[in-house]
């Protein structure tokens, strides 16, 4: 309790509105509607999102990470209607957007140079081939289940996850969030009932043992916290994880 409290006073002292509504919601039943109309503040004209809706990165311009940023908090506060504006929106900006190739949507956009910004932001080429996995992963798999079946875009998420699921046994670099992301993508395949559709042969296995290898063998690396695996009890990870989601949790507590 002590704990909670110290933290609720930080946030309320230090916090961004975007935060504070994250905070609200999670903790003090707040609403899907607070953290919606604060999230669109940052919405720009493409449909897309910047101006440090990911606070790392103060690039006002639209790019495909901070599209899946915003898609992950929509997720997370369980709101997925994707008739509303701020998803119209993202469909939007990512189906016209020129930040893809035909490996995937990028991480890194040139735009990052001119702005402040961590430095896994600093724009490099090569990097985008395997750190736009995770992207290309995670937006896929949400166009897939969410999306319109008619749509271009929807065609251009099948063939990027195609080819994701294809490479997959021969892929050594996966970038920080590329492992996580295919996690997500077959989460998604499977609620969409798409596995049937797609080169999904040996997948789940070949992401237990990617999980089990980023866990166990990173331990250095922040992206290799258990927590970036299991969101919550129902995740298929928990139960092989158990000690491990409680030793992180305990970890953030003791480190804040």
């Amino acid at each position: 309790i002590e704990a909670f409290e110290e933290i609720r006073r930080w946030i309320y002292c230090n916090a961004r509105p975007l935060e504070l509504a994250l905070w609200q919601y999670q903790f003090e039943h707040g609403s899907k509607e607070a953290v919606l109309s604060v999230l669109m503040n940052y919405q720009n004209e493409d449909g897309g999102f910047g101006t440090a809706v990911e606070p790392d990165n103060w690039n006002p311009e639209s790019t495909p990470y901070t599209a899946s940023f915003v898609i992950r908090i929509l997720r997370q506060i369980g709101f997925v209607n994707t008739e509303h504006p701020i998803y119209q929106g993202i469909f939007r900006f990512l189906e016209n957007t020129p930040y893809k190739a035909n490996y995937g949507w990028f991480f890194v956009v040139q735009s990052n140079e001119h702005y402040p910004h961590a430095r896994w932001w600093d724009y490099n080429e090569e990097d985008n081939r395997h750190q736009s996995i995770g992207i290309t992963a995670i937006l896929s798999g949400f166009i897939l289940r969410y999306g319109d079946k008619t749509s271009a875009l929807y065609r251009r998420a099948f063939e990027y996850a195609k080819r994701l699921l294809e490479t997959l046994p021969a892929t050594v670099h996966f970038g920080d969030m590329g492992i996580k992301g295919h996690c997500e993508l077959w989460r998604d395949l499977e609620e969409a009932g798409l596995l049937q559709e797609l080169p999904c042969t040996g997948v789940q296995e070949k992401l237990q043992e990617l999980v089990r290898n980023k866990i166990n063998r990173e331990k250095d690396n922040f992206m290799a916290n258990p927590l970036e695996f299991v969101l919550s009890p129902d995740s298929r990870y928990y139960e092989e994880y158990k000690l491990e989601v409680e030793s992180a949790l305990d970890r953030l507590l003791d480190q804040r």
